[in-house]
């Protein structure tokens, strides 16, 4: 429930009339990066830095607003309808595609394919007359679907039913390639055989090819590059495609793509690094460098405005140029990128709030709800909102304990309803959190390694959603992406697993999305055994809880459903272990405390 003063929205309504200097419009839709901060006050209760709020929307694991870069654009499939059998071309090349089958719209979640029988059919001849080329999307691949499969296919069938000249990409294994003839002489870009696009979440994938040198992109990073490529695009078919396709195989023998894309691109020339990277994260690294400008200049909030665009607010008392804006000496983005230009916002200074009237905001609000610094009696949760211009305060308090705070700073307090509380008690017990959190190891790729923010956050909520509802563990299956195993004796419904209640990012991002992992239960091990297992290899290996003589880490593996003991104890110690426990004990020396490799396969295509 939220109560909020009566004179509370003049300043958004206002602050066109304030404003100093107007920097482009961001794209309609368009989402700040992960990098609100609603930070929790802490007991001594002073904030003496005040958070930069990007203060609009949540980031999603991959945004339908990305980046409007049009520039040698041959067609654009937003594929947001929510009717009809047209794929509309948004570039103004008139490219329509056609949908075929059963497709479900879904509008900005875009088309869902079933697998049997959807398809885009793309106008004939596609690539006619490129030299380079770019093909970008989304794609969101079900946990269950087969192989092999193509995502898109530009080229033709032969009358044997095989692809006869191609550009295509696939997930599995994660590769594009271009030939003139059939899967024999592929000239493929792959990161490697066994490297798989993770299903059951959203990916952003780029393929781009100039020259001899074609590169794969995930999530706006490079995957794989390869300086031997000798077909031109436009050499496929000498120009003349008629097999162009999304969603579907140029094999006919293959299967057809199930799952979701949106936002599917292709453009008659190739992509920088950075223009691939900004229409991956749908302007991100602009809102990063927002950020690191306002937080440079000394402002008190960046938020992204639906009508003007990026904002940056200052304190009342600012005595800067709030129109000529510092660029923060050797800045770069979490790549390690320099940026080649810097985002314009519009900025104003806030008609009631200096930073030393915000904190004592703050303060009086702390010393109300949680006197004494006790923070055990109410949550509370306060900050400054740009757009509103006024502080925020989410609080699980009383109204008897909040109303003479909303009369005392009238027009310049908002009260809301604390909504980040954390998972019930009652769901999980301690011990059955504890499995989770000590017994495996983190949910990620199969590499151990996350390289961007997008991927990061996906696996930050697979790992939220199994420790919410209990599981065991979280991990990556490299064939069907993530995976959460569940006791045997779990009564809870596997099927539909809750979702954490206020659970945000480490940003303070509350997602609009989340994956969708597949779910199972251990075949032999429920709680109690793990306990017990664990118990028994520490007893063994550390007798008397002498730890000194053996180094010993026990988790649980859910991909081999296995308890692992990494120990350096000779088999001697070990041995009784794998005599007491058949089945259930994996014994392995001991390494670093790094997340288990799963290994891989490979799959051909044809």
């Amino acid at each position: 429930m939220r109560r909020e003063n009566a004179a509370g929205a003049g300043f958004a309504a206002s602050l066109a009339r304030i404003v100093r200097r107007r920097g482009p419009a961001a794209p309609a839709g368009v989402r700040p990066s992960p990098a609100h901060t609603a930070r929790r006050r802490t007991s001594a209760g002073v904030i003496t830095a005040l958070t930069v709020l990007l203060a609009v929307g949540a980031m999603t694991t991959a945004t339908s607003a990305q980046a409007e870069i049009t520039d040698g654009l041959v067609l654009r499939y937003k594929l947001d309808e929510t009717s009809g059998t047209v794929a509309h071309d948004s570039s103004g090349q008139g490219h329509d595609g056609t949908v075929n089958g059963t497709g479900d719209w879904k509008g900005s979640e875009g088309l869902a394919f079933n697998g049997t029988n959807t398809y885009v059919k793309v106008p004939n001849n596609i690539m006619a007359g490129l030299t380079s080329i770019t093909v970008d999307f989304d794609v969101w691949i079900d946990p269950t679907m087969g192989k092999p499969y193509f995502l898109y296919g530009f080229g033709n069938t032969g009358s044997d039913g095989k692809g006869n000249g191609y550009l295509f990409s696939t997930g599995n294994q994660f590769r594009a390639a271009i030939t003139t003839s059939n899967s024999a002489a592929e000239q493929q870009t792959r990161p490697g055989t066994s490297y798989q696009l993770a299903r059951g979440m959203w990916k952003h994938v780029t393929y781009t090819q100039t020259g001899n040198t074609g590169v794969l992109y995930e999530n706006g990073v490079e995957k794989a590059r390869n300086t031997n490529i000798t077909i031109a695009p436009g050499a496929v078919g000498g120009g003349t495609t008629t097999a162009d396709y999304i969603g579907r195989s140029l094999y006919t023998s293959d299967l057809y793509f199930k799952g979701r894309m949106r936002d599917f691109r292709v453009y008659s020339r190739t992509l920088s690094t950075s223009e691939v990277r900004a229409v991956a994260t749908g302007t991100e690294g602009q809102w990063e460098q927002l950020q690191a400008l306002a937080s440079y200049n000394g402002a008190i909030a960046a938020f992204d405005d639906p009508d003007i665009g990026p904002v940056v607010i200052f304190p009342s008392d600012y005595t800067g140029d709030i129109d000529n804006l510092t660029v923060p000496p050797e800045w770069t983005d979490e790549f390690g990128n320099v940026p080649d230009s810097w985002p314009q916002p519009t900025t104003a200074r806030s008609p009631q709030f200096t930073v030393a009237q915000i904190t004592d905001l703050q303060d009086a609000v702390t010393t109300a709800i949680q006197p004494s610094g006790d923070d055990t009696a109410y949550q509370l949760n306060v900050f400054y909102d740009g757009m509103s211009d006024r502080v925020v305060a989410q609080t699980n308090a009383p109204s008897s304990v909040t109303d003479s705070l909303a009369a005392q700073y009238n027009d310049k307090l908002v009260i809301e309803g604390y909504t980040l509380d954390s998972p019930p008690p009652s769901r999980c017990t301690p011990e059955e959190r504890t499995v989770g959190t000590v017994l495996s190891t983190a949910a990620g790729p199969s590499s151990g390694e996350v390289a961007d923010p997008a991927t990061k956050l996906q696996w930050q909520q697979v790992q939220a959603l199994a420790d919410y509802n209990c599981a065991l563990t979280a991990f990556n299956d490299p064939n069907i992406g993530p995976v959460i195993i569940f006791p045997s004796d779990y009564t809870g419904n596997i099927d539909n697993l809750p979702k954490p209640p206020g659970w945000t990012s480490e940003y303070g991002d509350t997602p609009s999305e989340w994956p969708t992992p597949t779910t199972a239960k251990s075949p032999q091990f429920n709680l109690a055994k793990i306990t017990e297992v664990q118990d028994a290899v520490l007893q063994q290996i550390t007798a008397d809880g002498d730890d000194t003589a053996y180094r010993v880490a026990v988790r649980y593996d859910g991909m081999s459903d296995r308890v692992v003991v990494e120990t350096d104890a000779p088999t001697s110690v070990t041995d009784p272990l794998l005599t007491a426990y058949p089945m259930l004990v994996q014994i392995k020396a001991v390494t670093d405390p790094t997340p288990a490799d799963p290994g891989g396969s490979s799959a051909d295509l044809s």
